[in-house]
C-alpha cells in the first residue's frame, strides 16, 4: 500500500471514530480528499506542493484544493509560510476533515502508520524542538484524540 492509500484508510478509521461519538464528519469526504492530497506531488516534492495540489484540484473540487493546500504538518501560519518561500497566507486546516487528514499525514512515514511520539521526534529533526509547527502538530493530535475519545471500536 502507498503513501496516500494508508494516509486514506488511517484518515477514514479517524473520521468513523469521531462520527461514533457523534460529531458531524464526511467521512466519505476524508476518504477521497486523503487519496488526493498529495496530488501536487506530480509537480513538486518540495512544500509548495500542497500549493500545486491546490492548482490541479481547484476547478474539480475547491474543497479538496483547500486539503491539498493545508495539509502539510498541522497547517503552515503567515510568518513561516513567508519564511519557506510560499506565498504569504494562512495555511492551517479549518474544517473537522481538513484537520483530520493533516493529521491522519502526520502519522504515516512512506507507507506506514506510525504512534504520534514518532511523527513529533521526526518533525523536531526536521524543524526543531519547540518549533512553532511542531507545537501545532501535538495541539492537533490532542484535538483529534479528545474527539476519538470513547468511540465504539
Amino acid at each position: 500500500m502507498g503513501h496516500v492509500t494508508s494516509v486514506s484508510k488511517n484518515a477514514r478509521d479517524i473520521a468513523e471514530k469521531i462520527k461514533a461519538n457523534g460529531y458531524v464528519i464526511d467521512v466519505e469526504f476524508v476518504e477521497v480528499a486523503a487519496l488526493l492530497h498529495d496530488i501536487g506531488r506530480c509537480r513538486t516534492h518540495g512544500i509548495t506542493h500542497g500549493i500545486e495540489g491546490a492548482k490541479i484540484m481547484e476547478g474539480i473540487s475547491p474543497e479538496i484544493a483547500r486539503v491539498c493546500e493545508r495539509h502539510i504538518g498541522a497547517g503552515i501560519d503567515k510568518k513561516e509560510a513567508a519564511l519557506v518561500g510560499l506565498p504569504p497566507k494562512d495555511y492551517l486546516p479549518e474544517t473537522l476533515e481538513e484537520k483530520v487528514i493533516a493529521h491522519a499525514d502526520n502519522l504515516v512515514q512512506g507507507d506506514k502508520t506510525v504512534k504520534i511520539e514518532d511523527a513529533v521526534k521526526e518533525f523536531e529533526q526536521k524543524l526543531g524542538k519547540g518549533h512553532p509547527a511542531v507545537e501545532r502538530i501535538k495541539e492537533l493530535n490532542n484535538y483529534i484524540e479528545s474527539l476519538c475519545k470513547n468511540a465504539k471500536k
